[in-house]
C-alpha cells in the first residue's frame, strides 16, 4: 500500500456540536435528530448529510463534495444522494423540508437561522493513534503518520523501529469497514496463489481479524499516483512513450487480476502506487481490491481459501455500490452488476487521464482533440463504448492493443494502400453519373456498409488480424463495385443503354455468394447493403430475400443472441413487413424479442433496430398506438446512440409523422415534417433526393387529413415532380404521390378529378407489387370510394368488397382498413336499396377503428347516419327519420363538407316523398 494526503475525519479540530434549526435540533455527540423534541428515526446517511449542510450553513454544498465525504466516493445508484436528501426532508416535516435548498445541477444549501452550541471534542483517530505509538500487536512497527481517515476506516504508514522497513496499516475502528478488509484479504491471498508473487500487485502481509482493533498489514508500495504526479508536474513532464508505457503496465495488472476471475470494481489513480528507485526508475502496483469481485467463487475452494468477506452466491444486487464516480460505467449507475467490460471502461477513463498528463481531466464532449494519435483515440473510445457489448472485450486486449500500437500503424498504412483500390472503382462509378443517375447513392450505400463490417470483424475474429483481413475486405468490396459498373455498362451483353440499378444490382447480385465465399462476414454486409438499396427501389421481396440470408450468416457467426444478429434479425422482420408478409414477420420479431431478452433494454443499437421493425410491423397494419410508442422509442434511442445521425433521425420522423397523422394528432405531424422541409440542411447532411421528396410528399399528406386542403395541393404539387426525378415517372412512390393528390380532390369534393388519378394509381401500383399487396389493395378500394361518390355503386361495390376481402384477410376482421371499406360499402348497398346488406355491415362498425384508418372526428356523426339511412330502407322510417335527422344536424353543426352531408340530406329528402 502507498501514501496519499491526510484526510480530516469530522470536523477539523475535533470538535462536536448541537445544531438548532426551525423546529428540529441535531446532536453531533449522540448522532440524533429531533423535531419538535421528539426522537426522529432516520437512516445513517441522510443524518450525514444534515451534518455536512448544517456545518455549511448558508453555502451550497456541491454533489461530488457530499458524494465524497457521505459515500467516500462510493455510489450505488445516480440518484443515492437525491434519495437521501428526500428522506431528510420528509424527517423535517411540511415546515423543514423548505429549509433545504436545491440549487439546480449543483448541490444542496441549508437556509435559515442556525445555532451551534458545543457538546464535546472528538479524537481525529477513532482508535486513539499517535505518531510514535506502537502498532497494535506490532510492537516492533511505529506508526509514522496517519495517511487517510474517514468514518469507516483509517490508513496509517508505520516503520520497524530497527531495519526502518515501511508498511501500510488499514485499521476498522469498530469494525465498519472490516467486510471490505476480509474481501481484500481474500482477493489477496487467491491473487498470489494463482498469479505467484507479482511486482505489480500490492501484496498483503498478514491480518488481524479476531480483537480490535481489526487490521490489514500491507506491504509499502509507494506514492499515490496523483500525489507523485502533482510533485513538479512529474506526469505531464513525461515523454508520450512514457505515459504510455505507464498506463500499459496498469491495464496489464488488471489483465493479469482478471485472467484469474477477479474484478477490481474501483479502478481509479488513488488505488495505483508509484515508487521511485534512484536511478530514474518507477515501479508501480495496483492496490485496495476491498472493492473487489470474484467471478467464479468455486475456485477458493480448489485453492483451499477460507471465503472471508465473500459470500458463496455472491449476490450481484449488491455489487454496484462500489466505485468512483469519474469511472463508474453507465451500466453500473443504471444499476447493473459489475462485469470484466465495467473494470475496462475505468481502465479506458484511466488510459486518457495518463496519455494527456491530468489525472483530473474528465473524459467529456471533445476529448479526441486532447489525443492526437487516431489509434490511441479508438482504443480508447472502444474501452469507454457506453454500450459494455460494444466495449473492448477484456482489459488484456486493450494491453495488446498498446502492445503492438507500431505493428497496428503499419497494418493501417497496408489497409490505406489496399482501399485506394475501392476508391478508384467509386470514382469510376461517379464518372458515369451522368448516364447513370443513381450510382453514387449505390456508392455511398456500400461504403457505409464496409464501415460497418469492418467494425464487425474486429468483434468477430482475433484483433491481431483484423487490418490485414479488413484490407482484402475492401479490395473484394471494390471488385464488388466495379461488377455493379461493369454490368451498368452498355456494351456488357444484356446491359443495354437503359440499364436500371435494378439490372445492374441484380447482375452484381448473383456473384456474392462466390465472391465472398471465404468471409462470411463481408458477405452478411453485402446482403444487408443490398437489402437498404432493394428497399430504396421498392422492391421489398427481394430486399427480405437478401436481409434472410444476411440473419443467417450472422446467426452461424456469432450467435443467436449476439446484438449482431439481433439487430439483422429485426431489420429482417421490417423487411418482411414492407413486403406484406405480415404472419412472417410477426414470428422473426417475436423470434427476435425471445432471443434479445434483457439484452434489449440494455443495448441501444438493438433496442433501436427492435423499436424501428415493430413501429413499422404495426403502422402498416394500421395499429396505430403500437406503432406511435415504437416510434417515439426508436427516435429516443437513436438520440442516445446517434444523436447526429440526420439520415436515421429523418426517416424515423417521418414513420411518427404518418402515425401521428392516423391517431389524431395532426398538428404535431404537421410540424415535424413541415421541419423536414429544410431541403438545403438536409442534403449536406446526406438525406437523399428521394427521401426529401418522400417528406415532401408526406407533408402534403398530414396538411390533407388535418383539413388544410388549401396548403395541402401546392405542396403536393411540388413533391410528385420531385418523386418523378428521384424515383422514375412509373414509380410506385409517384403512384403514392397521385393518391394522396387523389384524395384531396376527393375532400374538396372534387370526385371527377380524382377519379382517373387513383385508377392510374391502381394501374401503377398493381402491376408493379402485385393484386395482394397493400398498396395496390388500397388503391382498389380508395377507387371503390370514389365511384361511390360518383352514383356508380353497381361498380364500385365489387372494389370495395374486394379490398375489404384482402384487409380482413391481411390484418383481421375489424381493423382499420376493413372498417373503412365496410363504411363506403354500406353506403353503397343504401345508395342500391340494399337495406339488409347494409344494416348488417353498419351495426358493426367502430368511430375509432375509422379514424385510425381514415383520420377525422366525424366518425361518430357519419356512423349514426348510416344507421339511420339503413332504418329507413329496412322500414323503420320514424326511427330511421328521427336518427338521420339528429345525425344531419350535428354534421352541419359541424360544419363537414357537403359530399359528406349531402347523400344523407337526400335520404331524409326521400322520405317526405
Amino acid at each position: 500500500m502507498g501514501e496519499s494526503e491526510p484526510i480530516p475525519n469530522g470536523a477539523p479540530d475535533g470538535a462536536l456540536y448541537l445544531y438548532r434549526f426551525g423546529a428540529a435540533e441535531f446532536d453531533e455527540s449522540r448522532f440524533e435528530l429531533r423535531v419538535g423534541g421528539l426522537p426522529v428515526d432516520l437512516e445513517r446517511r441522510p443524518l450525514e448529510v444534515l451534518r455536512m449542510l448544517l456545518r455549511h450553513a448558508g453555502e451550497v454544498v456541491t454533489r461530488e463534495e457530499l458524494l465524497e465525504t457521505v459515500w467516500e466516493g462510493r455510489i450505488t445508484v445516480d440518484n443515492v444522494l437525491a434519495n437521501a436528501v428526500a428522506k431528510l426532508r420528509k424527517a423535517l416535516g411540511e415546515a423543514g423540508a423548505g429549509l433545504i435548498v436545491t440549487q439546480a445541477r449543483v448541490g444542496y444549501r441549508l437556509d435559515g437561522k442556525v445555532e451551534r452550541v458545543a457538546t464535546g471534542r472528538r479524537l481525529v483517530s477513532r482508535l486513539d493513534l499517535k505518531v510514535d505509538k506502537a502498532v497494535p500487536g506490532r510492537p516492533n512497527f511505529r506508526l509514522a503518520r496517519q495517511l487517510s481517515g474517514s468514518g469507516g476506516s483509517e490508513v496509517w504508514l508505520a516503520r520497524h523501529e530497527k531495519t526502518g522497513e515501511r508498511r501500510v496499516y488499514k485499521f476498522s475502528p469498530g469494525g465498519e469497514r472490516l467486510a471490505a478488509l476480509k474481501r481484500e484479504a481474500t482477493l489477496s491471498r487467491l491473487l498470489r496463489e494463482t498469479l505467484g508473487e507479482r511486482a505489480d500487485i500490492a501484496r498483503v502481509i498478514d491480518w488481524n481479524f479476531e480483537t480490535e482493533p481489526f487490521f490489514l498489514e500491507c506491504e509499502y508500495g509507494g506514492r499515490s499516483l496523483p500525489a507523485w504526479a502533482e510533485e513538479d508536474g512529474k506526469l505531464a513532464a513525461l515523454p508520450r512513450d512514457a505515459r504510455l508505457d505507464l498506463a500499459r503496465r496498469v491495464i496489464e495488472a488488471v489483465a493479469a487480476a482478471h485472467s484469474v476471475g477477479v474484478l477490481h470494481k474501483d479502478l481509479k489513480p488513488a488505488n495505483i502506487l508509484i515508487e521511485e528507485n534512484g536511478e530514474g526508475g518507477r515501479r508501480l502496483r495496483l492496490t485496495d481490491f476491498g472493492s473487489g469481485r470474484l467471478m467464479e467463487p468455486g475456485r477458493l475452494d480448489e485453492l483451499g481459501v477460507t471465503p472471508l468477506g465473500l459470500t458463496r452466491t455472491l449476490d450481484s444486487s449488491s455489487d454496484s455500490s462500489f466505485g468512483t464516480p469519474h469511472y463508474i460505467a453507465p451500466e453500473i449507475i443504471a444499476g447493473a452488476a459489475a462485469t470484466v467490460q465495467s473494470d475496462v471502461y475505468a481502465l479506458g477513463v484511466l488510459l486518457y487521464q495518463i496519455l494527456t498528463g491530468d489525472l483530473k481531466k474528465p473524459l467529456t464532449t471533445g476529448w479526441e482533440e486532447d489525443v492526437p494519435d487516431p489509434l490511441l483515440r479508438e482504443d480508447i473510445a472502444d474501452a469507454t463504448a457506453g454500450d459494455p457489448a460494444r466495449r473492448l472485450a477484456s482489459a488484456s486486449e486493450l494491453a495488446d492493443r498498446l502492445r503492438r500500437l507500431e505493428e497496428r500503424r503499419a497494418e493501417r498504412a497496408r489497409l490505406a494502400e489496399a482501399e485506394t483500390c475501392a476508391r478508384a472503382a467509386q470514382a469510376a462509378l461517379q464518372r458515369a453519373q451522368a448516364r447513370r443517375p443513381w450510382v453514387v447513392g449505390t456508392v455511398a450505400v456500400l461504403a457505409l456498409g464496409v464501415a460497418a463490417s469492418a467494425g464487425l470483424f474486429l468483434q468477430a475474429r482475433d484483433a491481431r488480424h483484423a487490418a490485414e483481413e479488413q484490407a482484402a475486405r475492401a479490395e473484394a468490396t471494390a471488385a464488388f463495385l466495379r461488377d455493379i459498373m461493369i454490368n451498368a455498362d452498355p456494351r456488357q451483353p444484356g446491359a443495354g443503354h437503359s440499364a436500371t440499378l435494378r439490372d445492374a444490382l441484380s447482375r452484381a447480385a448473383d456473384s456474392i455468394e462466390a465472391r465472398f465465399a471465404a468471409d462470411p462476414v463481408m458477405e452478411a454486409t453485402i446482403r444487408e447493403t443490398a437489402g437498404e438499396i432493394y428497399t430504396g427501389l421498392q422492391d421489398f421481396t427481394t430486399a427480405a430475400e437478401h436481409r434472410r440470408r444476411a440473419a443467417a450468416l450472422f446467426e452461424t457467426m456469432l450467435g443467436a443472441d449476439h446484438p449482431r444478429t439481433l439487430e439483422a434479425r429485426y431489420r429482417l422482420g421490417e423487411a418482411l413487413t414492407n413486403a406484406s408478409l405480415y404472419a412472417e414477420a410477426g414470428e422473426v420479431l417475436d423470434a427476435a424479442d425471445q432471443h434479445a431478452g434483457a439484452r434489449r433494454e440494455q443495448n441501444d443499437a438493438v433496442a433501436l433496430a427492435a423499436a424501428r421493425a415493430r413501429g413499422r410491423f404495426h403502422l402498416l397494419q394500421a395499429q396505430i398506438e403500437p406503432a406511435t410508442a415504437y416510434y417515439e422509442e426508436a427516435l429516443e434511442r437513436l438520440s442516445r446512440l446517434q444523436p447526429d445521425d440526420a439520415r436515421a433521425r429523418h426517416g424515423l420522423s417521418l414513420d411518427l409523422a404518418q402515425a401521428y397523422v392516423r391517431i389524431g394528432r395532426q398538428d404535431e405531424a404537421v410540424a415535424i415534417l413541415e421541419a423536414l422541409q429544410d431541403d438545403a440542411r438536409f442534403a449536406d447532411a446526406g438525406v437523399s433526393d428521394a427521401r426529401r421528396a418522400t417528406a415532401t410528399l408526406h407533408y402534403g399528406a398530414a396538411l390533407l387529413y388535418a383539413g388544410r386542403l388549401e396548403d395541402a395541393e401546392p405542396v403536393l404539387g411540388e413533391a410528385i415532380p420531385a418523386l418523378i426525378d428521384a424515383f422514375g415517372p412509373d414509380s410506385t412512390q409517384v403512384a403514392e404521390g397521385k393518391s394522396v393528390l387523389g384524395n384531396i380532390y376527393a375532400a374538396s369534393g372534387r370526385w371527377a378529378e380524382a377519379a382517373p388519378l387513383i385508377a392510374d394509381v391502381r394501374e401503377t401500383t398493381c402491376a408493379a407489387q402485385g393484386p395482394e399487396h397493400l398498396t395496390c389493395v388500397m388503391a382498389g378500394g380508395n377507387e371503390g370510394v370514389i365511384l361511390v361518390q360518383l352514383g356508380q355503386a353497381e361498380e364500385a361495390v365489387p372494389k370495395l368488397v374486394a379490398a375489404r376481402d384482402v384487409f380482413e384477410r391481411m390484418m383481421g376482421p375489424g381493423t382499420p382498413g376493413v372498417q373503412v371499406m365496410n363504411y363506403y360499402l354500406a353506403q353503397g348497398l343504401l345508395d342500391l336499396g340494399d337495406g339488409e346488406r347494409a344494416a348488417a355491415i353498419v351495426y358493426g362498425l367502430d368511430p375509432a377503428q375509422l379514424a385510425a384508418g381514415s383520420p377525422g372526428e366525424e366518425w361518430p356523426a357519419r356512423v349514426e347516419a348510416l344507421k339511420g339511412w339503413a332504418m329507413l330502407i329496412d322500414g323503420r322510417r320514424e326511427e330511421g327519420a328521427a336518427l338521420l335527422q339528429t345525425a344531419v344536424a350535428e354534421m352541419e353543426r359541424q360544419s363537414m363538407q357537403d359530399w359528406i352531408v349531402e347523400p344523407f340530406r337526400r335520404a331524409l329528402a326521400a322520405v317526405d316523398h
